[in-house]
């Protein structure tokens, strides 16, 4: 007898997990990011190695806004032109915070954490973010979403 109603309640939550609700994406913001000349690496083992310093650019959203101060990418193209960022870069907002961004993904899509010692943006440390985007004349242009799991 226990062990049919285990079943049911097991059955019960499957059927519960076969139908999850979505995540709730929230508009961050949008971002320039400025580099300079790549250094190239070369061919590795797992594809084509460039670093790329950030050195500039601009952010703004309704909750945070700012200049993109300095950073780096030590991104991968792999054998099919899949680049793959690998991006640590801080953000200065406006009233003088900063925020580390760390940035990984396969272009266009691309994960964004962070982490900062401000009360202001405090809620950012365990935010998680998720960006589209590509390529400019000067570096990289991304729409950032916080990903916020649904009934959050």
């Amino acid at each position: 007898m226990l062990s049919s109603a285990l079943a049911a309640a097991v059955a019960v939550g499957v059927a519960a997990a076969a139908t999850p609700k979505p995540p709730v994406l929230s508009f961050l913001y949008s971002i320039n990011i400025t580099m300079s000349a790549p250094q190239d690496i070369g061919t590795t083992p797992t594809g084509s190695r460039g670093i790329l310093p950030i050195v500039g650019g601009k952010f703004s959203g309704p909750k945070l806004s700012g200049n993109v101060t300095t950073g780096l990418d030590w991104g991968l193209t792999d054998s099919k032109g899949t680049f793959s960022p690998q991006a640590v870069y801080v953000l200065e907002t406006t009233d003088g915070a900063r925020i580390m961004v760390t940035e990984s993904g396969r272009v266009p899509n691309v994960n964004l954490q962070f982490d900062t010692g401000s009360a202001n943006y405090s809620w950012l440390n365990t935010a998680v973010a998720y960006a589209s985007g590509g390529p400019t004349a000067a570096g990289v242009s991304l729409t950032v979403w916080q990903i916020t799991p649904p009934n959050a």
